[in-house]
């Protein structure tokens, strides 16, 4: 299959006699680096690992300046792993066999092709680990999907969790503690940290109990093997136990606690994306925990697996509770707005009120500064996440989020914040009861209705010119934009509310057809 190379080869780097102008152009590569998966298909699985993949870890390394290259590279690593595990050509029984072999191998013959498929990933993987630290952030979240991408391959948690602690969590600790002056690695590692997490040790000095069982499998079934067969896999053991070793290093061999006292550190760092990116991240820790548990708990799994990932994260609710709510009181307003995002998250994903790790009730305070905000970034966070609080805590509309609601309604940020907070009414419509609709809600429509059809000469007779920024109380604008919103609204709060309440928001439709003359009102 070595002609399928030379072809590749051509296509990327030309010829050895090529001359200079003649060599293939920048989207010529990346036209050519689309095509990996069918390269990787033709020359089979080892092939992939023993010609393809030194040649492309040598073609990145002579394309370290070019950011469209890597970006595609980094994504394309992706198909170069299907093909190292051999399923990208094969049917579905092949695919499920190949697959398998990456969980607990019996026989000898498995146990060292499984070696050197996850040694292949293992390369993968640390091919990836400089794109993680690259300053294009393209690139960056290309290699983080790549990285996470690996761990499919494996089909039980155990595996994932071994090729997590032996490649990907060294990664995650290196990018961590980058000391290369800039702050890139440490973006990516807010990324990664979450979502691996969950396959890192319980504690620290505590070994995982399934790790050392899988370890001693894997040594009585070496001492099993023939002696020749022990021969020839000497020099690879030997490599393993030296990446072992490595791994007992403090800096790489993190265990769960020391992830998440590492993790506080990112949303205090001095770099403020770092911090935005970590603060953006931290509901999560507890999403990719849920995501494993479900999928251990579906699979085949052994129970001690099962039972090591319990139903919520212990601490993770609210570990990071006090530095978020540090972070509202920032001065950078992209950074309030990260926080108070992450705070509804956290609260979604705790929607019981009784939960012993986290408490909804200790956002809902913070919503009413958040509204305040003079940011209309942070404004737009709470205008967008009222509908979901409300559909996961519908008692709470009346004294928590119905405050909220109606200074949204007239913020001056037109298009972020006002037309966000006009469609959650809709939204929330269809959650509340319909007493509470015609309460809280049918009210709101004529308001909005009378606001958003006033007419230009109405407006520009008791309105003066204003040159001062607008603030949270300037009036909108006549013929506002946002007049297609609010009828949009208007028929689903009807249909929410009574028959009585209904004919409130008719009545006032009904009023709006007479007064406006355009086509598109009336259409609406």
């Amino acid at each position: 299959m070595a002609e399928h190379l030379s072809f590749l080869e051509e296509e990327l780097v030309g010829l050895p006699d090529t001359p200079a102008a003649f060599k293939p152009s920048q989207s010529q590569q990346v036209s050519a680096l689309t095509r990996l998966s069918w390269i990787s298909a033709a020359m089979g699985p080892v092939d992939t690992r023993v010609l393809l993949l030194p040649f492309l870890q040598s073609y990145q390394l002579s394309r370290r300046e070019s950011d469209e290259i890597l970006c595609v590279l980094a994504a394309q690593w992706r198909a170069v792993a299907r093909g190292v595990v051999g399923v990208l050509k094969a049917d579905e029984e092949e695919r499920e066999r190949r697959l398998s072999l990456l969980g607990s191998a019996d026989a000898s013959a498995r146990r060292d092709e499984s070696a050197a498929v996850t040694r292949a990933l293992g390369e993968i993987a640390g091919a990836l680990e400089p794109l993680a630290a690259k300053e294009e952030k393209c690139i960056r979240d290309e290699a983080v999907t790549s990285l996470l991408y690996l761990l499919r391959f494996f089909p039980d948690f155990r595996s994932q969790q071994a090729f997590a602690q032996r490649f990907l969590l060294p990664i995650a600790s290196r990018l961590l503690h980058s000391d290369s002056g800039l702050f890139f690695s440490k973006c990516s590692a807010a990324k990664l940290v979450p979502a691996l997490y969950a396959y890192a040790a319980p504690a620290a000095g505590q070994v995982d109990d399934g790790v050392e069982k899988e370890k001693t499998e894997q040594e009585e079934g070496r001492d099993q093997r023939p002696a020749a067969s022990r021969e020839a896999s000497a020099p690879e053991e030997k490599r393993v136990e030296s990446e072992d070793s490595d791994l007992r290093r403090p800096e790489l061999n993190l265990d769960r606690s020391e992830l998440r006292s590492l993790f506080e550190k990112l949303l205090t760092h001095e770099a403020l994306l770092v911090r935005r990116d970590a603060a953006v991240e931290v509901p999560a820790f507890v999403r990719h925990w849920r995501r494993i548990r479900d999928q251990t708990r579906q699979s085949a799994c052994s129970e001690d697996a099962a039972q090591t990932l319990e139903e919520d994260p212990q601490g993770l609710g609210d570990f990071f509770l006090p530095t978020l709510k540090k972070m509202i009181a920032d001065t950078i307003d992209f950074l309030r707005a990260a926080a108070v995002g992450s705070l509804l998250q956290l609260a979604l994903l705790f929607p019981s009120a009784s939960s012993q790790t986290f408490s909804a009730s200790a956002v809902f305070p913070l919503l009413s500064a958040a509204v305040s905000d003079p940011s209309w970034r942070v404004r737009a966070v709470v205008a967008r996440g009222l509908a979901a609080l409300t559909a996961a805590f519908p008692s709470q509309f009346a004294s928590q989020f119905y405050p909220c609601l109606q200074p949204l309604l007239r913020d001056s940020a037109l298009r972020d914040v006002r037309q966000a907070a006009i469609r959650a009414v809709g939204e929330i419509a269809e959650v509340l009861p319909a007493d509470e609709v015609s309460e809280y809600l049918v009210p709101l429509v004529p308001q909005l209705l009378q606001e958003n059809a006033m007419s230009p000469a109405a407006a520009a007779a008791g309105v003066l010119p204003v040159v001062a920024p607008p603030t949270l109380s300037s009036p909108l604008l006549c013929n506002s934009p946002l007049l297609a919103p609010v009828l949009e609204v208007a028929l689903p709060v009807a249909r929410a509310a009574g028959a009585a309440s209904a004919q409130t928001v008719l009545a006032s439709l009904a009023l709006l057809l007479n007064s406006r003359e355009e086509a598109h009102v009336r259409m609406t």
